[in-house]
């Protein structure tokens, strides 16, 4: 028997990509994926019956398939994808231009001639401007053929059978070649959770689950745990709710039994974040075993797991060994080999990829002593990786695990090793930090972090002061306190969804307060990367412009600050868009207030100005409250400084409101500028 076996441990997960109250989700990814990785990731294990393995499902990953599943959810691409090429509004074609590509170019459309055409054609640059005009040169067909290429790319090479007649067609696609597509997808969603449930109950495979919105637990056990692990990291302010770390484990749980029928033995905390504290938490809910990341157990120990030149790291006969802290058993992944495959197999041809992998295995069994047993984790994100191999993974993957078998590499279940196998190695302590530099950084290191933070810090006080027992309103909390948010926050990542991501951080918030029947802070109306203060132009001089509804002439709001709104982007997401950009400026007497509307009736809506500085103030843009107000082809506002308690000379913040019917449908960012000549001065001097 060998004396070393392999838990491979692919981890699933997608963040709560719903707007509150809407069923239809901005970002595809729950879909895209569910056709690409999560069922065939099974079928490519149970080809080899004899392998095991370990798949965690994150819960919020979980109720999205659930809701795709009974039609209760979609999302906007695949609304998109549905609609009659030839019924498309130039909006909507604009939308498909800059959503349907959002693909590994390499591996899913250059490979695929008109698919690359097409992108060819909208150009792989994109100028936001010119979209509208390069929709117009796209014919019915084409906007048809980028529909269902789109989607059909990420169908993965396990399902194409049902759909193989549109690959080979490739073009000229007819709207009821969307049917097979429509059709396969309700199916694969049918099927996922109920195949994983049967491969569990067969002992093929473990399933085990991470905390209900994926949120980094010792960040909420205490923020300052943030600091051990980086001493210079600077943090103004602490969060202390291990309760809510407590919380999201016992519903992260719950929603797993209620998927699979059984509670989880494992956990992945989220991105293989630990602290001591968690060997208390996770014991108390019946978790037995967690997994993190080698680096975190070289801390831990104090010492090195450098490699030689064949990867194999110092003491493997510690690294490759259960732990045990308290009630709590820990393993630890192997860094290299998981990167290996999430990182740099896939540019490699897929034989030698897994031949190399399988080699390294062999080389760490090998130099592993001889009378005892051990346990070589790899483990890492179970579907971003395979779109950057060839046909999805699917030949590396087939050649691994035929691989270990030849070889004689024996798999196991992370229980299965662990029911098996006395745990001997006992930790005092577990270093905190996650499995990226062992440190928290990521999450809660930049001025953004800490922003998005403080937000879910006030909210949370506020609920606890005002004795809020809304089940809802808790739950919207707990999502804000998921990492995806504050992963995209500052500038450690980017993507070209990124904006999404604030915009949905936001809108809970927002949601959180009108629930409660609070007005919601002004800064929750603007990205928190705080785009607008880039954008955002001050007052040049004094101006004294005619109050007319309409631009009298070029010179007229000249001296005036500005703000481009439709860059910033809104966040009344039902509505958002409605301003294009805001002047304002001031004279001795008078604020000057304009904006104008873009693509709707000026006089449809009642508008609003909120004052917080130098006095809170709402003001209706009505005569009877004092505001020298016209509406025409832009909207035009003089506020007399005396009803905002600006007499002197100092900072205006204010925001505009848009409602229809009684309903805010719309509302700017908060809008900051001095009336202090001297300030207006130095930025006309400097520009």
């Amino acid at each position: 028997m060998s004396n070393l076996s392999v838990a491979l441990f692919w981890h699933f997960h997608q963040p709560p990509y719903a707007r509150p109250g809407d069923n239809v989700l901005p970002l595809p990814w729950v879909r895209l994926h569910a056709l690409k990785d999560y069922l065939d990731m099974l079928r490519h294990v149970r080809k080899f019956p004899e392998l095991r393995m370990t798949f965690n499902f994150t819960p919020s990953l979980l109720m999205q398939l659930k809701g795709y599943q009974e039609g209760r959810l979609t999302d906007r691409q695949y609304v998109l994808f549905q609609k009659k090429a030839e019924d498309l509004t130039v909006e909507e074609r604009v939308e498909i231009l800059k959503d349907f590509f959002l693909a590994n170019w390499d591996r899913m459309i250059e490979p695929y001639p008109r698919y690359f055409s097409l992108l060819l054609k909208r150009g792989k640059i994109i100028v936001d401007e010119e979209l509208p005009a390069i929709a117009r040169e796209f014919t019915a067909e084409e906007m048809r053929d980028l529909q269902i290429w789109a989607n059909l790319v990420w169908i993965d090479p396990l399902f194409r059978g049902e759909v193989r007649e549109l690959f080979e067609r490739g073009k000229n696609f007819r709207e009821a070649d969307k049917e097979a597509v429509t059709r396969l997808t309700a199916r694969i969603f049918q099927d996922t959770i109920a195949e994983y449930r049967a491969a569990q109950e067969a002992g093929q495979i473990e399933l085990t689950t991470s905390a209900l919105y994926h949120p980094i637990l010792p960040l909420l056990i205490n923020s300052d745990l943030a600091r051990e692990s980086n001493p210079n990291l600077e943090i103004p302010f602490q969060f202390r709710h291990p309760e809510d770390a407590v919380r999201q484990v016992e519903e992260g749980i719950r929603c797993f039994e209620s998927f699979f029928g059984v509670r989880p033995k494992g956990l992945w905390p989220s991105e293989g974040s630990v602290c001591p504290e968690l060997a208390e938490i996770l014991p108390a809910q019946g978790i037995e075993w967690i997994a993190t990341d080698e680096e975190i157990l070289a801390r831990s120990i104090k010492i090195s797991f450098r490699r030689d030149e064949n990867g194999i790291p110092n003491h493997p006969e510690k690294l490759y060994k259960p732990w045990r802290m308290g009630g709590l058993k820990i393993i630890f992944r192997d860094h290299e080999l998981s990167d290996l495959i999430g990182f740099t197999y896939n540019a490699w041809d897929p034989a030698e990829a897994a031949a190399d992998l399988l080699d390294r295995i062999k080389h760490i069994r090998d130099l592993l002593p001889d009378g005892d047993r051990f346990l070589l984790p790899i483990i890492l994100d179970g579907e971003n990786a395979w779109e950057y191999y060839a046909q999805d993974g699917s030949e590396f993957l087939d050649r691994f695990y035929a691989g270990l078998l030849t070889e004689r590499l024996p798999t196991t279940t992370v229980s299965q090793f662990l029911a098996e196998n006395e745990v001997k190695d006992t930790l005092q302590t577990i270093f905190p930090g996650s499995w990226i530099g062992a440190n928290f950084n990521i999450w809660i290191g930049k001025p953004e972090d800490h922003r998005a933070w403080l937000i879910v810090k006030q909210i949370r006080d506020w609920l606890t002061e005002k004795k809020i027992e809304d089940p809802e309103v808790w739950d919207k909390l707990y999502v804000l306190e998921g990492s995806d948010w504050y992963w995209w926050f500052g500038d450690d990542y980017s993507s070209l969804t990124t904006e999404v991501f604030d915009e949905l951080f936001r809108q809970n918030a927002i949601w959180i307060y009108q629930r409660i029947g609070e007005d919601p802070p002004p800064e929750l109306f603007a990205p928190l990367n705080r785009r607008d203060e880039v954008m955002a132009s001050p007052p040049i001089d004094r101006m004294t412009p005619v109050i007319d509804g309409r631009v009298t002439n070029f010179f007229e709001w000249y001296n005036a600050g500005y703000v481009d709104i439709k860059r910033i982007g809104g966040t009344m997401h039902r509505f958002a868009g409605l301003f294009a950009g805001i002047y304002f400026g001031f004279d001795e007497q008078n604020l000057y207030i304009r904006f104008d509307i873009i693509n709707h009736d000026i006089l449809s809506y009642k508008y609003e100005l909120k004052f917080y500085k130098p006095a809170v103030r709402d003001l209706t843009l009505e005569v009877k409250d004092g505001v020298d107000c016209r509406f025409g082809t832009i909207a035009e506002a003089a506020i007399p400084r005396s009803l905002v308690d600006c007499v002197e000379d100092g900072t205006v913040e204010f925001v505009v409101r848009a409602h229809k019917d009684g309903v805010e449908v719309d509302r700017t960012p908060l809008l900051r500028f001095s009336t202090l000549l001297k300030d207006a001065a130095l930025h006309n001097w400097t520009v």
